[in-house]
């Protein structure tokens, strides 16, 4: 399996957030729109993440009903 530098990225600023709440949990850290926006963009990246392996699924899958089509036809 092939990690990509997105999953490295959302990786390290999913252990960085949870580290700041457990500190604003415990009594101090970040200020809490910082927080807020940190959790933000995470959401954003994991969305994009998303977004780009369905576009990959989907091609995969055209090609695949593509292949399909095209062996039907030799028969």
């Amino acid at each position: 399996m092939k990690i990509s530098w997105i999953d490295i990225l959302l990786i390290i600023l999913g252990l960085i957030l949870a580290y700041q709440l457990i500190l604003k949990i415990l009594g101090g850290s970040w200020q809490t729109e910082a927080i807020i926006i940190g959790l933000l963009m995470m959401n954003l990246g994991l969305t994009w993440k998303l977004a780009l392996n369905f576009y990959k699924l989907d091609m995969r899958f055209n090609r695949h009903i593509d292949w399909h089509k095209t062996t039907s036809f030799k028969e």
